[in-house]
């Protein structure tokens, strides 16, 4: 089978088939070339190229062609998709050929990987339909003396996958179907015996203990769970299968045969059990990327996967949506329309999204709405050396750039990341509050982690980590330490830390940390408590009350982040504490916070290199990312209001007549350039009154302070005055 691109030197005569008629496939090859993916010719392998342009199907075909077929099927499932197989029609006389999307080859590809992999699609996408095609290569083309399980939410959904299988069974050539008089026609299996295989099907149980049974009794090395959020005790019925059918995979694995698990279903509910379970599962996989194809063999890709994965299974998480697989926004809402979807079922059946009826969550229902529609496709994927996937929502000039006129802020929420828990990223412009990458990493080494995130830094110049003080955080800020001074990074003016944020308190370690060279150390192992956020419960409430509601607010369109975005909406209020819920995580939400806190409370960001000019200088009032004129306008207006507070000062000071009407002058003048939306700026008539009025008393309490001295001291009455505080009209206090 060709699955990589090493795959082809086997195969002598092997090559792509640019003239297929079935023109889903192209065009999916043509997708995978805009996306960066250099292992994306295998859906048009021809293995032997005799073949090209001919009909399987024609009725006059000799023997040798069929033949030729049927080996070509064998070891190349991906022309017996392409070329061979057909879908019964919904309406209208003639079957069609397959349509390939990215859902189901990538379905196809890692099952032939023997990877198990969840596939999420909304309904009447043929998610179904396309894991029926896998079954039916290996009962009659791929697999030999081998059982398939198939288990499902009830007795009509059995029936109807059976069916299926056998309508598609039919409308094979007659030719690949080796069909016996012993061969089974019923509603619960199909069967071929030929090859000694066997579909067997399975339904939910309405007890715990008939649900173990059924799990203990599927002893099969391939397995097709559909609709496990429904399937009543389904938390039961799999991992007693998943451990009864630990010996039939593993017989499989050594003598070459197909074996693995394909989960298909619509979204469920994440406060009932059995969605729960299947949530739990499902959204600790790794996020399927088709930049996976480029993996180098099957151990790269189990060991790329192990690493992004945020739960404790190995799985591949494949949710695609309806423009991912093709599909118009029109086609949606009409599908909706048929179905008389709307609210939380229609979330769950056409959004992919897993909902919670019975906890309330800390964000409005417009705010969740804007976040999940915030999820765009990832633009960019990035493999780090150490096989951890960065996925960027910037294409690589626009990342060029970033690099050069922005600033991110990687917000870092660590683990030990043995499989439990996820150390998740999520990296923020400081322009906008936007999400332009994100990564997940679930099962690694801490050392090789660290090394890894130093390397990032390097290569990102203008990003600052925030890291959460907390699990193994310190251990990775250690690290970090002691790596960032040999690529000539200053981890002070890289990383969050203490000694900056309160550079008050700590006034001679902040003296110390603008020196230039190269610190002890000596002096980094006392400092090194200074790093990172501290979570406390105090810390932890402004985090999920202040800072998650502005972000959501003023960022909540850019989110962007598939898996985010899912976490987030996830957030339920738990006795009074908001939390994630009981099935899920929130890592990557931790992260995202830990940015967003950067951005809105964080002080002296310009220490880190931060032009404080920058942040958020892109985010209007009512979360609309402003064009490049209205950025500049509010620079302008920045710019004016500045000076004006610089000037209200000075007309406080002024003394002489003339000094005093050109300030005035120059008051009225901005006042009248300034666009007031925002009710800062009062009546400028009365701001110069005021100031006159300040003026006056501090004149007055100076010429006491004066005549005092001259009384008591007879210090002579030209003495220079002391420095006074004046208040500023915008806000703060200024020296005068």
């Amino acid at each position: 089978m060709i699955l990589f691109n090493n795959d082809w030197t086997r195969y002598a005569t092997a090559r792509p088939d640019f003239d297929t008629k079935n023109e889903s496939f192209l065009r999916l090859v043509a997708l995978y070339g805009e996306m960066g993916v250099k292992n994306r010719f295998f859906p048009l392998a021809l293995i032997n190229p005799q073949l090209k342009g001919v009909d399987p199907h024609c009725g006059i075909l000799s023997e040798e062609t069929k033949i030729a077929i049927g080996l070509e099927c064998r070891w190349n499932m991906w022309y017996f998709l392409r070329e061979v197989v057909r879908i019964p029609p919904v309406a209208g006389p003639n079957p069609i050929s397959y349509k390939a999307n990215r859902g189901n080859i990538a379905t196809t590809w890692a099952f032939l990987n023997s990877i198990d992999i969840a596939l999420i699609q909304p309904r009447q996408t043929g998610k179904s339909v396309s894991t029926d095609c896998i079954m039916l290569w290996l009962l009659f083309i791929g697999a030999g003396n081998s059982i398939i399980n198939m288990i499902t939410k009830d007795d009509t959904l059995r029936k109807k996958n059976v069916e299926r299988i056998k309508k598609l069974r039919d409308l094979l050539p007659a030719y690949l179907v080796p069909l016996t008089r012993e061969d089974s026609d019923n509603q619960f299996e199909v069967t071929c015996k030929y090859h000694q295989n066997f579909y067997t099907t399975g339904v939910s149980q309405s007890s715990e203990s008939a649900a173990n049974n059924l799990g203990r009794g599927l002893t099969a090395p391939i397995a097709h769970i559909d609709e496990g959020p429904f399937i009543s005790h389904i938390g039961t019925t799999l991992p007693a299968a998943l451990a009864a059918a630990t010996t039939a995979r593993e017989e499989a694995k050594k003598f070459g045969r197909p074996y693995g698990n394909i989960f298909t279903t619509t979204a469920g509910k994440k406060d009932d059990r059995d969605g729960r379970f299947m949530y739990d599962m499902i959204s600790g996989g790794a996020t399927w990327t088709e930049l996976f194809f480029d993996c180098v063999d099957r151990e790269s890709l189990v060991e790329m996967v192990r690493r992004n994965c945020g739960g404790r299974k190995l799985i591949i998480n494949a949710t695609f949506s309806h423009r991912q697989l093709g599909y118009t926004d029109e086609w949606l809402y009409e599908a909706m329309s048929q179905a008389s979807s709307f609210g939380d079922a229609a979330d769950r059946d056409f959004f992919n999204v897993w909902t919670s009826g019975t906890q309330s969550s800390p964000l409005t229902p417009a705010l969740n709405e804007k976040i999940r529609d915030s999820v765009v496709e990832i633009k960019h994927t990035e493999i780090t050396k150490e096989l951890y996937v960065i996925r960027w929502y910037l294409d690589e000039r626009e990342l060029a750039a970033a690099k050069l006129n922005d600033h991110f802020i990687l917000g870092l929420d660590t683990s030990e990341a043995v499989g439990r828990d996820a150390i998740a990223g999520v990296i923020l412009s400081v322009k906008d509050m936007s999400v332009v990458g994100a990564f997940t990493v679930n099962e690694t080494n801490l050392i090789r982690f660290s090394n890894a995130l130093a390397e990032i830094m390097v290569k990102y110049p203008n990003m600052t980590v925030v890291p959460e003080k907390k699990s193994t955080g310190q251990m990775i800020v250690d690290s970090l330490l002691l790596t960032l001074p040999k690529y000539g990074i200053d981890p002070y003016r890289r990383i969050f830390n203490r000694i900056v944020e309160e550079s008050s308190e700590r006034q001679d370690l902040f003296k110390e940390i603008q020196k230039p060279g190269t610190r002890s150390e000596a002096f980094m192992d006392q400092t090194k408590k200074y790093f990172g956020f501290n979570t406390t419960s105090e810390s932890r409430n402004i985090l999920y009350s202040t800072v998650l509601q502005n972000a959501a607010k003023k960022g909540g369109h850019l989110v962007r982040d598939k898996v985010l975005s899912s976490e987030i909406r996830a957030l339920v209020v738990k006795r009074g504490r908001i939390d994630h819920d009981a099935s899920g995580h929130d890592d990557t939400v931790i992260a995202w916070l830990l940015a967003n806190w950067f951005l809105q409370l964080g002080t002296n960001l310009d220490f880190y290199g931060i032009d404080t000019s920058l942040v958020m200088s892109a985010v209007s009032d009512n979360s609309r990312v402003l064009t490049p004129q209205e950025i500049r306008d509010r620079q302008v207006q920045k710019e004016f209001r500045n000076e004006l507070d610089d000037l209200y000062a000075r007309l406080g000071e002024a003394q002489d007549t003339f000094t005093i009407a050109r300030l005035e002058a120059r008051l009225r003048f901005l006042s009248s350039r300034i666009k007031d939306d925002t009710e800062e700026v009062n009546n400028m008539n009365a701001l110069i009154k005021r100031a006159s009025e300040e003026r006056m008393v501090k004149a007055n309490r100076q010429a006491r302070v004066q005549q005092n001295d001259f009384f008591s001291k007879g210090i002579s009455w030209g003495q220079k005055r002391a420095p006074t505080q004046l208040s500023s009209p915008w806000g703060g206090m200024r020296t005068a």
